[in-house]
Protein backbone atom coordinates (compact mmCIF):
# COMPACT_ATOMS: atom_id res chain seq x y z
CA UNK A 1 0.00 0.00 0.00
CA UNK A 2 1.30 3.94 -1.09
CA UNK A 3 0.71 6.50 0.75
CA UNK A 4 1.64 10.14 -0.15
CA UNK A 5 2.98 12.51 2.73
CA UNK A 6 -0.25 14.30 3.32
CA UNK A 7 -1.88 10.89 4.20
CA UNK A 8 1.23 9.06 6.15
CA UNK A 9 -0.10 9.61 9.44
CA UNK A 10 -3.53 9.25 8.71
CA UNK A 11 -2.66 5.26 7.86
CA UNK A 12 -2.72 4.25 11.57
CA UNK A 13 -4.36 1.27 12.74
CA UNK A 14 -3.65 -0.94 9.22
CA UNK A 15 -6.09 -4.05 8.81
CA UNK A 16 -6.04 -7.26 10.77
CA UNK A 17 -8.14 -10.20 10.07
CA UNK A 18 -10.72 -11.01 12.82
CA UNK A 19 -11.56 -14.16 14.63
CA UNK A 20 -14.63 -14.73 13.26
CA UNK A 21 -15.98 -17.58 15.68
CA UNK A 22 -15.96 -15.65 19.25
CA UNK A 23 -19.37 -14.65 20.62
CA UNK A 24 -20.85 -11.82 21.58
CA UNK A 25 -19.85 -10.90 25.80
CA UNK A 26 -21.18 -8.75 28.12
CA UNK A 27 -18.14 -5.96 27.55
CA UNK A 28 -19.11 -6.30 24.46
CA UNK A 29 -23.02 -5.51 24.88
CA UNK A 30 -22.47 -2.68 27.53
CA UNK A 31 -19.76 -0.86 25.14
CA UNK A 32 -22.36 -1.07 22.82
CA UNK A 33 -24.76 0.94 25.15
CA UNK A 34 -22.27 3.57 25.88
CA UNK A 35 -21.52 4.32 22.16
CA UNK A 36 -25.72 5.17 22.60
CA UNK A 37 -24.90 8.65 23.56
CA UNK A 38 -22.34 9.46 21.10
CA UNK A 39 -22.07 10.28 17.29
CA UNK A 40 -23.67 7.25 15.44
CA UNK A 41 -21.52 3.93 13.77
CA UNK A 42 -22.14 4.00 10.50
CA UNK A 43 -22.53 0.09 8.32
CA UNK A 44 -22.60 1.46 4.47
CA UNK A 45 -23.84 -1.81 2.32
CA UNK A 46 -22.95 -0.96 -1.09
CA UNK A 47 -23.98 -3.32 -4.21
CA UNK A 48 -22.89 -3.94 -7.48
CA UNK A 49 -25.36 -3.76 -10.28
CA UNK A 50 -28.61 -4.06 -7.78
CA UNK A 51 -31.01 -2.05 -9.56
CA UNK A 52 -33.89 -0.21 -7.76
CA UNK A 53 -36.77 -2.40 -9.22
CA UNK A 54 -35.21 -5.55 -7.69
CA UNK A 55 -36.31 -5.41 -3.86
CA UNK A 56 -40.06 -6.71 -2.83
CA UNK A 57 -40.68 -3.51 -0.82
CA UNK A 58 -40.24 -2.02 -4.19
CA UNK A 59 -42.75 -4.00 -6.07
CA UNK A 60 -40.66 -6.69 -7.24
CA UNK A 61 -43.00 -9.83 -7.35
CA UNK A 62 -40.15 -11.91 -8.23
CA UNK A 63 -38.42 -11.96 -4.82
CA UNK A 64 -38.81 -11.98 -1.28
CA UNK A 65 -35.65 -9.18 -0.03
CA UNK A 66 -37.01 -9.75 3.67
CA UNK A 67 -33.97 -8.71 5.49
CA UNK A 68 -33.73 -5.43 3.24
CA UNK A 69 -37.53 -4.97 3.43
CA UNK A 70 -36.84 -4.81 7.41
CA UNK A 71 -34.70 -2.08 6.98
CA UNK A 72 -37.05 -0.63 5.00
CA UNK A 73 -39.79 -1.01 7.44
CA UNK A 74 -38.17 0.56 10.34
CA UNK A 75 -35.96 3.05 8.36
CA UNK A 76 -36.47 5.58 5.30
CA UNK A 77 -36.86 4.69 1.97
CA UNK A 78 -35.61 6.87 -1.09
CA UNK A 79 -38.34 6.23 -3.81
CA UNK A 80 -36.53 8.53 -6.28
CA UNK A 81 -32.34 7.30 -5.78
CA UNK A 82 -30.20 7.30 -8.95
CA UNK A 83 -26.72 7.04 -9.71
CA UNK A 84 -24.99 10.03 -11.16
CA UNK A 85 -22.62 7.37 -13.60
CA UNK A 86 -23.92 4.47 -13.73
CA UNK A 87 -20.87 2.30 -14.01
CA UNK A 88 -18.54 1.23 -11.33
CA UNK A 89 -15.42 3.14 -11.23
CA UNK A 90 -16.71 7.13 -11.73
CA UNK A 91 -19.89 6.29 -9.06
CA UNK A 92 -17.01 4.91 -6.48
CA UNK A 93 -15.49 8.24 -7.20
CA UNK A 94 -17.92 10.28 -6.53
CA UNK A 95 -18.89 8.42 -3.37
CA UNK A 96 -15.37 8.29 -1.82
CA UNK A 97 -14.79 12.14 -3.09
CA UNK A 98 -17.78 14.15 -2.86
CA UNK A 99 -16.88 15.71 -6.37
CA UNK A 100 -17.92 14.95 -9.69
CA UNK A 101 -15.36 13.48 -12.48
CA UNK A 102 -14.87 16.94 -14.08
CA UNK A 103 -13.25 17.63 -10.63
CA UNK A 104 -11.26 13.80 -10.67
CA UNK A 105 -11.23 12.76 -14.06
CA UNK A 106 -12.54 9.57 -13.24
CA UNK A 107 -14.62 9.22 -16.22
CA UNK A 108 -14.63 5.18 -17.04
CA UNK A 109 -13.99 1.97 -14.89
CA UNK A 110 -9.94 1.26 -14.27
CA UNK A 111 -9.35 4.66 -13.46
CA UNK A 112 -6.72 5.58 -10.22
CA UNK A 113 -8.82 8.29 -8.06
CA UNK A 114 -5.89 10.38 -7.20
CA UNK A 115 -4.74 10.12 -3.49
CA UNK A 116 -4.82 13.96 -3.15
CA UNK A 117 -8.46 13.72 -3.24
CA UNK A 118 -9.74 14.23 0.41
CA UNK A 119 -11.93 11.40 0.61
CA UNK A 120 -14.98 10.50 2.96
CA UNK A 121 -12.99 7.70 5.33
CA UNK A 122 -10.52 10.71 5.87
CA UNK A 123 -12.83 12.86 7.07
CA UNK A 124 -14.34 10.57 9.26
CA UNK A 125 -10.99 9.17 10.93
CA UNK A 126 -9.93 13.02 11.50
CA UNK A 127 -13.25 13.12 13.55
CA UNK A 128 -12.35 10.08 15.30
CA UNK A 129 -13.93 7.53 13.85
CA UNK A 130 -12.79 3.50 13.56
CA UNK A 131 -13.06 2.99 9.94
CA UNK A 132 -12.89 -0.65 8.07
CA UNK A 133 -13.81 -1.06 4.37
CA UNK A 134 -14.35 -4.71 3.19
CA UNK A 135 -14.84 -6.21 -0.32
CA UNK A 136 -14.89 -4.55 -3.95
CA UNK A 137 -12.70 -1.40 -4.53
CA UNK A 138 -12.74 -0.34 -8.48
CA UNK A 139 -10.42 2.81 -7.87
CA UNK A 140 -7.49 1.58 -8.58
CA UNK A 141 -7.04 1.39 -12.07
CA UNK A 142 -6.96 -1.66 -13.90
CA UNK A 143 -5.02 -4.36 -11.60
CA UNK A 144 -7.17 -7.36 -10.98
CA UNK A 145 -7.68 -8.33 -8.11
CA UNK A 146 -5.26 -6.40 -7.39
CA UNK A 147 -3.88 -5.09 -4.15
CA UNK A 148 -5.03 -1.62 -3.23
CA UNK A 149 -2.20 0.83 -3.40
CA UNK A 150 -4.08 4.08 -1.94
CA UNK A 151 -6.53 3.08 0.42
CA UNK A 152 -8.08 6.80 1.44
CA UNK A 153 -8.32 6.79 4.54
CA UNK A 154 -10.13 3.61 5.54
CA UNK A 155 -7.50 2.32 8.17
CA UNK A 156 -8.86 -1.36 8.51
CA UNK A 157 -8.82 -2.87 5.32
CA UNK A 158 -9.94 -6.52 3.65
CA UNK A 159 -10.06 -5.48 -0.31
CA UNK A 160 -9.40 -6.06 -3.57
CA UNK A 161 -9.30 -3.98 -6.65
CA UNK A 162 -11.43 -5.15 -8.64
CA UNK A 163 -13.34 -8.54 -10.26
CA UNK A 164 -16.39 -11.03 -9.35
CA UNK A 165 -14.71 -14.34 -8.77
CA UNK A 166 -17.22 -14.87 -6.21
CA UNK A 167 -16.56 -18.57 -5.77
CA UNK A 168 -12.46 -18.48 -5.90
CA UNK A 169 -12.63 -14.78 -3.71
CA UNK A 170 -9.04 -13.17 -2.67
CA UNK A 171 -8.61 -10.06 -1.09
CA UNK A 172 -5.82 -8.24 0.60
CA UNK A 173 -4.74 -7.03 4.33
CA UNK A 174 -1.73 -5.54 5.33
CA UNK A 175 0.78 -6.97 3.18
CA UNK A 176 0.89 -7.69 -0.56
CA UNK A 177 0.25 -11.15 -0.24
CA UNK A 178 -3.11 -12.22 -1.26
CA UNK A 179 -6.05 -14.03 1.13
CA UNK A 180 -7.74 -16.55 -0.39
CA UNK A 181 -11.47 -16.84 0.80
CA UNK A 182 -12.09 -20.66 2.34
CA UNK A 183 -12.71 -23.14 -0.25
CA UNK A 184 -16.29 -23.87 -1.03
CA UNK A 185 -17.51 -20.67 0.66
CA UNK A 186 -19.49 -18.33 -1.40
CA UNK A 187 -17.39 -14.91 -1.27
CA UNK A 188 -19.91 -12.99 0.09
CA UNK A 189 -20.97 -14.73 2.94
CA UNK A 190 -16.75 -15.07 3.74
CA UNK A 191 -17.31 -11.34 3.65
CA UNK A 192 -20.48 -11.23 5.84
CA UNK A 193 -18.07 -12.94 8.74
CA UNK A 194 -15.03 -10.11 7.99
CA UNK A 195 -17.77 -7.60 8.79
CA UNK A 196 -19.07 -9.28 12.17
CA UNK A 197 -15.98 -9.32 13.32
CA UNK A 198 -15.16 -5.92 12.77
CA UNK A 199 -18.32 -4.89 14.37
CA UNK A 200 -17.60 -6.83 17.62
CA UNK A 201 -14.35 -5.70 17.99
CA UNK A 202 -14.82 -2.15 17.08
CA UNK A 203 -18.30 -2.18 19.18
CA UNK A 204 -16.21 -3.05 22.12
CA UNK A 205 -14.12 0.56 21.83
CA UNK A 206 -15.23 3.60 23.06
CA UNK A 207 -14.87 5.37 19.71
CA UNK A 208 -17.52 5.25 16.95
CA UNK A 209 -16.65 3.31 13.64
CA UNK A 210 -17.65 3.55 9.92
CA UNK A 211 -17.55 0.20 8.36
CA UNK A 212 -18.10 0.07 4.27
CA UNK A 213 -19.50 -3.43 3.28
CA UNK A 214 -18.66 -3.69 -0.37
CA UNK A 215 -20.05 -6.45 -2.18
CA UNK A 216 -19.47 -7.32 -5.59
CA UNK A 217 -22.70 -8.90 -6.48
CA UNK A 218 -25.53 -9.47 -7.92
CA UNK A 219 -22.88 -8.22 -10.85
CA UNK A 220 -22.04 -10.69 -13.52
CA UNK A 221 -21.63 -13.76 -13.91
CA UNK A 222 -24.87 -13.86 -12.23
CA UNK A 223 -24.28 -16.76 -10.00
CA UNK A 224 -24.95 -18.34 -6.61
CA UNK A 225 -25.12 -21.33 -3.88
CA UNK A 226 -27.45 -24.12 -5.71
CA UNK A 227 -29.69 -23.10 -2.69
CA UNK A 228 -30.41 -19.92 -3.78
CA UNK A 229 -30.65 -20.67 -7.56
CA UNK A 230 -33.22 -23.68 -6.64
CA UNK A 231 -35.37 -20.88 -4.52
CA UNK A 232 -36.53 -19.48 -8.06
CA UNK A 233 -38.07 -20.79 -11.50
CA UNK A 234 -37.24 -18.22 -14.41
CA UNK A 235 -39.81 -19.71 -16.38
CA UNK A 236 -42.26 -18.19 -14.27
CA UNK A 237 -40.29 -14.74 -14.05
CA UNK A 238 -42.66 -11.70 -14.35
CA UNK A 239 -41.04 -9.42 -16.79
CA UNK A 240 -41.22 -5.57 -16.86
CA UNK A 241 -43.61 -4.08 -19.29
CA UNK A 242 -40.35 -2.44 -21.04
CA UNK A 243 -38.72 -6.08 -22.15
CA UNK A 244 -40.09 -6.52 -25.12
CA UNK A 245 -38.55 -10.19 -25.31
CA UNK A 246 -35.74 -12.18 -23.66
CA UNK A 247 -34.30 -15.41 -24.62
CA UNK A 248 -32.98 -18.67 -22.39
CA UNK A 249 -29.62 -17.26 -22.03
CA UNK A 250 -31.15 -13.87 -20.73
CA UNK A 251 -33.41 -15.69 -18.44
CA UNK A 252 -30.81 -17.50 -17.40
CA UNK A 253 -28.69 -14.48 -16.36
CA UNK A 254 -32.04 -12.85 -14.58
CA UNK A 255 -32.21 -16.12 -12.51
CA UNK A 256 -28.57 -15.80 -11.15
CA UNK A 257 -29.03 -12.16 -10.27
CA UNK A 258 -32.23 -13.10 -8.07
CA UNK A 259 -30.58 -15.57 -6.56
CA UNK A 260 -27.62 -13.76 -5.54
CA UNK A 261 -29.45 -10.77 -4.63
CA UNK A 262 -31.75 -13.45 -1.96
CA UNK A 263 -28.13 -14.98 -1.08
CA UNK A 264 -27.34 -10.95 -0.28
CA UNK A 265 -30.14 -9.95 1.41
CA UNK A 266 -30.10 -13.11 3.74
CA UNK A 267 -26.31 -12.06 4.75
CA UNK A 268 -27.27 -8.20 5.30
CA UNK A 269 -29.66 -10.30 8.02
CA UNK A 270 -27.02 -11.86 9.81
CA UNK A 271 -24.67 -8.36 10.01
CA UNK A 272 -27.75 -6.73 11.37
CA UNK A 273 -27.99 -9.52 13.71
CA UNK A 274 -24.66 -8.82 15.21
CA UNK A 275 -25.51 -5.22 15.65
CA UNK A 276 -28.12 -6.41 17.76
CA UNK A 277 -25.97 -8.89 19.83
CA UNK A 278 -23.47 -6.12 20.10
CA UNK A 279 -26.12 -3.64 21.32
CA UNK A 280 -24.56 -1.56 18.77
CA UNK A 281 -28.13 -1.53 16.57
CA UNK A 282 -29.80 1.72 18.28
CA UNK A 283 -27.16 4.45 17.73
CA UNK A 284 -26.12 2.35 14.33
CA UNK A 285 -26.57 4.09 11.14
CA UNK A 286 -27.17 1.42 8.22
CA UNK A 287 -27.49 2.26 4.76
CA UNK A 288 -28.15 -0.14 2.02
CA UNK A 289 -27.64 0.68 -1.97
CA UNK A 290 -25.99 -0.02 -5.18
CA UNK A 291 -23.56 1.70 -7.60
CA UNK A 292 -25.70 1.43 -10.42
CA UNK A 293 -28.65 -0.79 -11.59
CA UNK A 294 -28.50 -3.12 -14.33
CA UNK A 295 -31.02 -3.63 -17.45
CA UNK A 296 -31.49 -7.11 -17.76
CA UNK A 297 -33.73 -7.00 -21.44
CA UNK A 298 -35.41 -3.58 -20.13
CA UNK A 299 -35.78 -1.21 -23.57
CA UNK A 300 -33.89 -4.31 -25.32
CA UNK A 301 -30.50 -3.55 -23.27
CA UNK A 302 -28.08 -5.24 -20.89
CA UNK A 303 -26.08 -4.15 -17.98
CA UNK A 304 -25.75 -0.50 -17.15
CA UNK A 305 -24.21 2.59 -18.44
CA UNK A 306 -27.57 4.00 -19.88
CA UNK A 307 -30.21 6.78 -19.20
CA UNK A 308 -32.78 4.08 -18.47
CA UNK A 309 -34.28 3.46 -14.82
CA UNK A 310 -33.02 -0.14 -14.72
CA UNK A 311 -29.49 1.91 -15.21
CA UNK A 312 -29.92 4.80 -13.34
CA UNK A 313 -31.99 4.11 -10.24
CA UNK A 314 -30.34 2.31 -7.64
CA UNK A 315 -31.84 1.55 -4.10
CA UNK A 316 -30.93 3.74 -0.51
CA UNK A 317 -32.61 2.79 2.64
CA UNK A 318 -31.34 4.20 5.65
CA UNK A 319 -31.72 2.84 9.31
CA UNK A 320 -31.08 4.77 12.22
CA UNK A 321 -33.51 4.12 15.54
CA UNK A 322 -32.23 7.24 17.46
CA UNK A 323 -32.29 9.38 14.28
CA UNK A 324 -34.49 8.30 11.34
CA UNK A 325 -38.27 7.98 12.09
CA UNK A 326 -39.80 4.25 11.49
CA UNK A 327 -41.36 3.86 8.10
CA UNK A 328 -41.07 6.70 5.88
CA UNK A 329 -40.74 6.62 1.82
CA UNK A 330 -39.55 10.32 0.40
CA UNK A 331 -39.58 11.47 -2.89
CA UNK A 332 -37.08 13.75 -2.87
CA UNK A 333 -34.39 13.52 -5.28
CA UNK A 334 -31.11 11.70 -4.12
CA UNK A 335 -27.71 10.55 -5.55
CA UNK A 336 -24.18 9.36 -5.32
CA UNK A 337 -23.07 12.84 -5.36
CA UNK A 338 -25.10 14.02 -2.05
CA UNK A 339 -24.23 10.53 0.02
CA UNK A 340 -20.86 12.50 1.02
CA UNK A 341 -22.30 15.47 2.40
CA UNK A 342 -25.48 13.60 4.06
CA UNK A 343 -23.22 11.28 6.25
CA UNK A 344 -21.62 13.57 7.36
CA UNK A 345 -24.57 15.86 8.41
CA UNK A 346 -26.06 12.79 10.12
CA UNK A 347 -23.14 12.13 12.12
CA UNK A 348 -22.44 16.40 12.74
CA UNK A 349 -19.27 16.16 11.09
CA UNK A 350 -18.81 19.83 8.99
CA UNK A 351 -18.54 18.76 5.32
CA UNK A 352 -15.42 19.41 3.87
CA UNK A 353 -14.85 22.47 1.36
CA UNK A 354 -15.44 21.78 -2.20
CA UNK A 355 -17.97 19.14 -2.33
CA UNK A 356 -20.33 18.65 -5.06
CA UNK A 357 -23.40 17.21 -3.49
CA UNK A 358 -26.06 18.62 -0.75
CA UNK A 359 -26.28 17.67 2.97
CA UNK A 360 -29.87 15.62 2.51
CA UNK A 361 -29.58 14.78 6.19
CA UNK A 362 -32.81 17.23 7.13
CA UNK A 363 -34.69 14.82 4.94
CA UNK A 364 -32.65 11.77 6.27
CA UNK A 365 -34.24 12.80 9.94
CA UNK A 366 -37.66 13.21 8.33
CA UNK A 367 -37.97 17.09 8.91
CA UNK A 368 -37.82 20.05 6.11
CA UNK A 369 -34.24 19.74 4.00
CA UNK A 370 -33.33 20.59 0.63
CA UNK A 371 -33.11 18.28 -2.33
CA UNK A 372 -31.79 19.03 -5.68
CA UNK A 373 -34.22 20.16 -8.45
CA UNK A 374 -32.79 17.39 -10.83
CA UNK A 375 -30.10 14.60 -10.59
CA UNK A 376 -26.74 15.29 -13.53
CA UNK A 377 -26.40 11.70 -15.26
CA UNK A 378 -23.56 11.22 -17.46
CA UNK A 379 -21.21 8.06 -18.98
CA UNK A 380 -18.05 8.64 -20.98
CA UNK A 381 -15.30 10.57 -21.46
CA UNK A 382 -15.87 14.07 -22.66
CA UNK A 383 -13.94 13.61 -26.06
CA UNK A 384 -15.70 10.45 -26.56
CA UNK A 385 -18.17 10.70 -29.30
CA UNK A 386 -20.97 8.37 -27.37
CA UNK A 387 -20.46 10.39 -24.51
CA UNK A 388 -24.16 11.03 -23.15
CA UNK A 389 -25.33 14.05 -20.55
CA UNK A 390 -28.32 13.81 -19.04
CA UNK A 391 -30.72 15.11 -16.01
CA UNK A 392 -33.74 13.13 -14.26
CA UNK A 393 -35.62 15.64 -12.32
CA UNK A 394 -38.75 14.79 -10.53
CA UNK A 395 -41.07 13.97 -13.73
CA UNK A 396 -38.54 13.93 -16.41
CA UNK A 397 -35.52 12.43 -17.67
CA UNK A 398 -33.83 14.04 -20.68
CA UNK A 399 -30.46 12.93 -22.27
CA UNK A 400 -28.12 14.17 -25.50
CA UNK A 401 -24.73 13.32 -27.29
CA UNK A 402 -23.13 17.13 -27.00
CA UNK A 403 -20.17 15.03 -29.38
CA UNK A 404 -22.65 13.90 -31.87
CA UNK A 405 -25.12 17.17 -31.42
CA UNK A 406 -27.88 15.33 -31.27
CA UNK A 407 -30.51 13.90 -28.94
CA UNK A 408 -31.18 10.80 -26.51
CA UNK A 409 -34.22 10.40 -24.87
CA UNK A 410 -37.15 12.27 -23.26
CA UNK A 411 -39.65 10.76 -21.49
CA UNK A 412 -42.42 12.07 -19.01
CA UNK A 413 -42.18 9.39 -16.11
CA UNK A 414 -45.41 10.51 -14.40
CA UNK A 415 -47.17 9.23 -17.23
CA UNK A 416 -45.03 6.92 -18.94
CA UNK A 417 -43.05 4.80 -15.82
CA UNK A 418 -41.55 2.12 -18.06
CA UNK A 419 -40.22 5.02 -20.77
CA UNK A 420 -42.01 3.18 -23.61
CA UNK A 421 -42.57 6.95 -25.21
CA UNK A 422 -39.60 9.07 -26.25
CA UNK A 423 -41.24 12.31 -26.58
CA UNK A 424 -37.90 13.55 -28.61
CA UNK A 425 -39.00 14.64 -32.20
CA UNK A 426 -42.62 14.99 -31.41
CA UNK A 427 -43.61 18.74 -32.13
CA UNK A 428 -45.82 19.15 -29.12
CA UNK A 429 -43.06 18.84 -26.96
CA UNK A 430 -40.56 20.69 -28.83
CA UNK A 431 -40.49 23.27 -25.55
CA UNK A 432 -39.80 20.49 -23.28
CA UNK A 433 -37.15 19.57 -25.14
CA UNK A 434 -35.27 22.79 -25.11
CA UNK A 435 -36.32 23.38 -21.58
CA UNK A 436 -34.56 20.40 -20.47
CA UNK A 437 -31.40 20.85 -22.36
CA UNK A 438 -31.76 24.29 -21.14
CA UNK A 439 -31.20 22.81 -17.64
CA UNK A 440 -28.80 20.02 -18.39
CA UNK A 441 -26.40 22.90 -19.74
CA UNK A 442 -26.74 24.85 -16.44
CA UNK A 443 -26.21 21.94 -14.60
CA UNK A 444 -23.18 21.22 -16.74
CA UNK A 445 -21.87 24.54 -16.18
CA UNK A 446 -22.42 24.28 -12.59
CA UNK A 447 -20.50 21.25 -12.49
CA UNK A 448 -17.58 22.03 -14.40
CA UNK A 449 -17.74 20.01 -17.54
CA UNK A 450 -16.03 20.34 -20.24
CA UNK A 451 -18.81 19.38 -22.65
CA UNK A 452 -21.19 22.37 -21.42
CA UNK A 453 -19.26 24.52 -24.35
CA UNK A 454 -20.58 22.13 -27.06
CA UNK A 455 -24.22 22.36 -25.69
CA UNK A 456 -25.19 25.02 -28.73
CA UNK A 457 -27.65 22.66 -30.27
CA UNK A 458 -31.43 22.12 -30.64
CA UNK A 459 -32.35 18.18 -29.98
CA UNK A 460 -35.71 17.90 -31.39
CA UNK A 461 -35.10 14.42 -32.29
CA UNK A 462 -32.98 11.24 -30.96
CA UNK A 463 -29.61 10.01 -32.74
CA UNK A 464 -29.53 6.35 -33.59
CA UNK A 465 -28.25 5.43 -30.16
CA UNK A 466 -24.51 4.15 -29.84
CA UNK A 467 -23.09 1.63 -27.39
CA UNK A 468 -22.27 2.48 -24.33
CA UNK A 469 -21.47 -1.12 -23.25
CA UNK A 470 -19.84 -1.45 -20.29
CA UNK A 471 -19.88 -5.57 -18.94
CA UNK A 472 -17.34 -4.52 -16.14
Amino acid sequence: MKLNRRKFLKAAGAASVFSLSCGIGDEEKQAGKRQRSGRPNILYILTDQWRAQALSCAGDKNIQTTNIDLLAKEGLFFARSYSNSPVCTPHRSMLMSGRYPSRTQVWQNNTLLSPDETCIAETFSDAGYNTGYIGKWHLDGPARPGNVRYRQGWQYWAGFNRGHNFNKGVYFTDSDKPISVPEGVFEPVHQTGLAIGFIKEKTASQKPWFLMVSFGGPHMPYTAPKKYMDMFNPEKFILRPNVKQMNAQQRKALHGYYAHCKCLDDNIGRIVAALKECGADENTLICFTSDHGDMHSSQGQSYKSKPWEESIGVPFIAKWPKGIPAGQTTDALFSTIDIYPTLCGLAGIPVPDGKDGLDCSGIVKGNDGKSAEAVFLMIGEPDSKNAWRGIRTERHTYACYPNQRAGYVLYDNRHDPYQLNNLLGKSEHKVLAAKMHKMLTDWMVRAGEPLAAKMDFTADKPAASEDNESAE
